[in-house]
């Protein structure tokens, strides 16, 4: 999943500051609510830099004869971020507003970096119109500008479902969980087992609410609780949720010094589910459920820890099944999925022939042209659509480090994409670099043929902080100076993305080493006492002349009736090559190739068109998506959904979708039921309308973001299972052998994922995008 330029969170800490009475003429101008719009960060797209568009509300009043703001921003379903208030002087261009803030980045390897910024907002009014700028102080940028309009009336995000309100009302600050609370916990688990639909009618909305409003205990998102969603019948399924979410949480409040075992409190909680499972099986046999079956014979044969641990998606196994489904294609998917699983061989090719699939290298041109014959051997129309083109190629190969002296030892380093190698084995002496560009010319004569250390953490790009190769005034002295490269310190696993030349004659020459922290700072340490620290590198990384072409994978199975309209499903096939792209996306991509060997062999004639792209350039702004857009803008309006798969490897167990989609994915979970004895497939209803104009938010987003700006649905796909995405995302451990224990859920997403689009091509039903989107937006 690519993970773009962070955004800025504030967090206000100035005292209010007094107004001087002769600058108050912007105050009357200034005062009232105002919608405005700024640029909170930048993605690269179709190889230009452009701004990220943030909304948000703005609350200017007169407080003691000066300005206070609020400021908040508006999410994807227009609900407000929590707000900041600042208080404001008066300049010669407006009213100026200055906070401090964080810039936090996130995506980075399960932690967040954050660097503390200040924000000046500089603000002026004219009848009903805002404008003004907004800068990061601290940043070497400009000014972004600032416009709104005033609202005649004050903004009402609009209204949540109830689940999302009872959350939203759980969250008002308050302290921590009373005595009687917890008795009434520990109560209503023990009842619930006994009476357990009477029990979650009478106390399930405000166990809910106090789970998320106590600040003394905590129940960590569970594998466990999203499994109960789709293992129970639909009418026991909140029943027993609600079981597991009290009997989990009166584990934890008898044993406190567990509180923080997830396996424990898990443990607990499915023990409790399965004496109510038990309660509600006498009272009707119709509430039985297969799962439910085996995690109950599980406890039979005392093996309940090793069946809970399963419900992590790790070494599941896949066993041949057979579908419940009436229609006779559903069932050849099912059988020829769990009888003869073939995503991880994709995978195994991709990630283990190929390896990392840079756009622009000779492993993404290849996976490209395999793909495409694969699917082709299947009998399925195949195509390679030109997606693009980058300036220069890149191929990346070994890499390895050693310090020298004063004791040899090996080095945990990675290299941006696209960043220099060395000119073969290079050795030399560590040194500190400089702090300022003064200090870098003052002693420019030192940095030749020295390794130097600079400050900084590694975000993944290059050492200048861009994905463009840009070399700062500092870093342009050491290169003159005849620096051996630079080292910069690095959280492992460690980051590894892309800093790309903009042309042949610009190519990076200084070597960007990111070395891990504890090594870094142990050479730190060294130089610091004065020790003499020889290091040692061989980075290859190569460059050949552009412009490269790269391209999408474009395949589909034609519809039978109505082959204008189109179920798009897709994945990006390029990676980072820090590791080889096996999490991301080399698992999305086989699950999708796979999902088609099963609609071609088992002779799927769906009444629309299945079509399926993999996706090149996602990873360096989503240019493959931007470009089939472009080319197919004809069939957009005809495309009924499109279903991505990005993210972490896992078992595919639900997704989300409006009420009136619901017969039609009846039919999915109907062609899922029971064909594995952990997994499993539930959608769930969300009717609330989505805002297609904050699909390419600053945040995160794949190549289903472009498709939204287009107003095509793109419903997500639910995850079970652990997989630690963050850990490995864009980083030197994404690699086979960290996918390979989730074989059996990756092949069950692929077969969720045929069903999915089998089902949705195939249906009778009128398939409609009204209501899916508050706003559809068309792409610029």
């Amino acid at each position: 999943m690519h993970l773009f330029h962070p955004h800025l969170y504030a967090t206000c800490f100035l005292a209010a500051a007094a107004l001087p009475g002769t600058l108050y003429a912007q105050a009357p101008a200034l005062a009232g609510q105002w919608q405005f719009q700024t640029a909170t960060g930048t993605t690269t797209t179709n190889g230009v830099e452009v701004d990220l568009i943030d909304t948000g509300i703005l609350d200017i009043s007169e407080e003691q004869g000066g300005l206070r703001a609020t400021i908040a921003w508006l999410d994807e379903g227009g609900q407000l971020t929590p707000p900041r208030t600042v208080d404001g002087t008066a300049g010669p261009a407006g009213a100026v507003f200055r906070h401090g803030g964080k810039r936090v980045s996130t995506g980075r390897n399960g932690k967040e970096i954050s660097t503390d910024v200040t924000i000046r907002w500089t603000l002026q009014a004219r009848g009903n119109v805002l404008s003004g700028e907004r800068l990061v102080e601290t940043d070497e940028n400009e000014p972004k500008p600032v416009t709104g309009t005033r609202l005649k009336e004050r903004y009402v995000p609009p209204a949540l479902p109830a689940a999302a309100l009872a959350t939203a009302a759980s969250g008002a600050a308050r302290g921590p969980s009373t005595p009687a609370e917890r008795a009434r916990v520990v109560q209503m688990a023990n009842e619930a087992q006994r009476d357990p639909l009477a029990v979650q009618q009478r106390d399930g909305a405000w166990l809910g609410a106090w789970i998320e409003a106590i600040p003394d205990f905590t129940l960590p998102a569970s594998a466990l609780e999203s499994w109960l969603a789709i293992a129970s019948r639909p009418a026991i399924r909140e029943a027993t949720v609600f079981q597991y979410l009290a009997s989990a949480m009166a584990f934890q409040i008898e044993h406190p010094e567990q509180a923080g075992q997830q396996s424990a409190s898990d443990l607990a909680g499915m023990q409790g589910v399965l004496r109510a499972y038990e309660t509600l099986l006498r009272q009707d046999k119709l509430n039985r459920s297969a799962k439910l079956d085996a995690a109950l014979a599980a406890r039979r044969q005392d093996r309940l820890p090793a069946f809970l641990a399963t419900l992590s998606g790790r070494n599941a196994g896949i066993d041949a099944a057979t579908s419940p489904s009436s229609d006779a294609t559903a069932r050849r998917i099912v059988a020829l999925g769990t009888g003869e699983p073939r995503a991880m061989d994709w995978l195994d090719i991709l990630s283990n022939r190929f390896g990392g699939r840079m756009a622009g290298s000779d492993a993404y041109t290849h996976a490209a042209q395999w793909a495409r014959l694969q699917l082709r051997q299947w009998g399925v129309q195949a195509e390679l659509e030109e997606a693009g083109q980058v300036p220069v190629g890149f191929n990346r190969g070994p890499w390895s480090g050693k310090m020298l002296a004063p004791e040899e030892q090996p080095l945990r380093l990675a290299t941006p994409a696209y960043s220099a190698g060395t000119r073969g084995v290079q050795q030399g002496l560590a040194m500190m670099g400089p702090a300022t560009l003064e200090e870098a010319q003052a002693r420019a004569a030192q940095f030749k043929g020295k390794w130097v250390l600079i400050g900084g953490e590694n975000g993944g790009g290059g050492r200048d902080g861009s994905t463009i190769h840009q070399p700062r005034a500092i870093t342009r002295v050491l290169m003159q100076a005849g620096a051996l490269g630079t080292i910069q310190s690095g959280e492992e696993p460690l980051y590894a993305a892309s800093a790309a030349p903009t042309a042949w004659a610009a190519l990076p020459t200084l070597p960007d080493i990111k070395l891990a922290a504890p090594q870094y700072a142990d050479i730190r340490q060294r130089l610091a006492r004065g020790e003499a620290v020889t290091l040692e590198f061989d980075v290859r990384n190569w460059f050949y002349p552009g412009p490269v072409t790269y391209h999408n994978v474009v395949a589909r199975i034609p519809g039978t009736e109505k082959p204008e309209e189109i179920v798009l499903i897709g994945a990006h096939l390029d990676s980072y090559d820090g590791g080889t792209g096996a999490a991301d996306n080399g698992g999305g991509v086989a699950t999708m190739l796979e999902a088609m060997r099963l609609l071609a062999l088992s002779g799927a004639k769906p009444r629309r068109t299945i079509m399926l792209v993999a996706f090149g350039a996602e990873e360096i702004g989503r240019k493959g998506s931007f470009a089939f857009a472009e080319r197919h803008a004809g069939q957009l309006e005809h495309i009924v959904m499109m279903l991505n798969r990005d993210g972490r490897p896992g078992a595919i167990d639900g997704i989300a979708i409006p009420s009136a989609w619901k017969s039609v994915f009846g039919r999915v979970e109907l062609a899922l039921q029971d064909i594995h004895p952990v997994f499993g497939f539930a959608a769930s209803i969300n009717d609330v309308p989505r805002d297609a104009s904050k699909a390419m938010s600053a945040r995160a987003g794949s190549d289903d973001a472009v498709f939204s700006l287009h107003g095509v649905p793109t419903p997500k796909f639910t995850v079970l299972g652990d997989f630690d995405y963050a850990r490995v995302h864009h980083t030197v451990l994404d690699t086979y052998d960290n996918v390979q224990p989730f074989s059996a859920a990756q092949q069950y997403s692929a077969i969720a994922i045929a069903l999915t689009a089998y089902e949705v091509a195939n249906a009778p039903e009128e398939i409609n995008r009204k209501g899916y989107y508050r706003a559809a937006k068309a792409a610029p």
